[in-house]
């Protein structure tokens, strides 16, 4: 089988599909840690058929081996995220790896995403697919771990789940605490997610994203740095309305800019797990219809008109006297004759 350019899966490529799928690289890993390995393969799988919804499926073929990615993206959302590729890319594939990334991120422009992400361990050979294919490092992370046990510490009532009025004040927090570049490549939870809040004074100082599965649970952290002493209690008590926190593993975000979380959890059993980095492409935003340019030209009547090269190039002869200037239509002179 030869080489093929990157298209969308169809049901005719099922059998490759699954075939690649044994053996992925999870690029959702907040997915993957709830859900299972297994499980985002399944979800894969189930979401090929509708390939062109809320999870398009690509394919390239080279050889004998096929290369396939998916993305997540749901209709009027700015961000797509990668989910995973399949098979886990290898030392000495990346050129093959990039051309699908870059067919995934024309992909998601065209659905109307401003920008695509996924999540790499910097040590990886995909990491040079990404940076080949033009995404660039937003944000390094070490996701902490807690293993299933017992809460120890923490006290019920010093943290609340988060009601519908308090949307404002974890926006504001949101908007106050992470730098504005990952503001764009990642924004809160979404619905899928839980949150507890931690108040101070009449204020909102932490918010934690709650995401539970049936393998684990992932916590993505927001804290004012003026609650710093305070946030491993503030954690251990939000676990307490958690019962599932004493059987399945319990995952922490620490973003570059929350390097300062690290030290504190240690201190009540989290444990750094991996580092990634959060890699993001903009993508090719799609127009939904032209300006007609010529309705401003009133405004400006003395100004000089951009050239357009509507048809083929034309010489115009524009004087007689002793020589013969040719232009072309774009404005530059092209040559003089006598």
């Amino acid at each position: 089988m030869g080489r093929s350019d990157p298209r969308p899966v169809t049901p005719l490529d099922l059998p490759a599909v699954k075939r690649a799928v044994t053996h992925s690289l999870p690029l959702d890993l907040s997915t993957a840690l709830t859900r299972g390995l297994h499980g985002l393969e399944d979800a894969m799988l189930s979401s090929v058929p509708l390939a062109d919804l809320g999870s398009p499926t690509m394919l390239l073929r080279n050889g004998n081996g096929s290369y396939v990615g998916q993305f997540r993206h749901r209709v009027g959302e700015t961000i797509a995220q990668l989910t995973l590729l399949a098979p886990e890319p290898q030392e000495g594939n990346a050129r093959e790896w990039s051309r699908l990334l870059e067919a995934m991120s024309v992909e998601a422009g065209k659905r109307g995403a401003h920008l695509l992400s996924a999540e790499v361990a910097e040590d990886h050979p995909a990491f040079r697919a990404f940076r080949m294919a033009g995404f660039a490092v937003y944000s390094r992370q070490v996701i902490l771990r807690r293993l299933p046990g017992p809460v120890r510490g923490g006290r019920l009532g010093l943290v609340r789940p988060e009601m519908s009025h308090d949307t404002i004040a974890i926006s504001t927090l949101f908007a106050n605490t992470v730098p504005r570049l990952l503001q764009q490549a990642e924004p809160l939870p979404g619905p899928d997610c839980c949150g507890f809040i931690y108040e101070r004074d009449g204020q909102i100082g932490g918010y934690l994203g709650v995401t539970e599965g049936k393998s684990g649970i992932v916590i993505k952290p927001y804290f004012h740095p003026e609650v710093y002493e305070q946030v491993a209690e503030i954690i251990l008590s939000a676990l307490l309305y958690i019962p599932r926190a004493e059987d399945v593993p319990v995952y922490l975000y620490a973003r570059a800019y929350q390097d300062w979380l690290r030290g504190a959890l240690e201190q009540v059993e989290f444990e750094p797990w991996t580092h990634q980095t959060l890699m993001v492409k903009y993508t090719v935003v799609r127009v939904e219809r032209a300006e007609n340019l010529a309705l401003a030209a009133p405004l400006e009547p003395h100004r000089l008109r951009p050239p357009v090269a509507d048809g083929p190039i034309h010489w115009h002869r524009i004087s007689r006297e002793g020589r013969l200037s040719f232009w072309r239509r774009n404005g530059r002179r092209a040559s003089k004759r006598s």
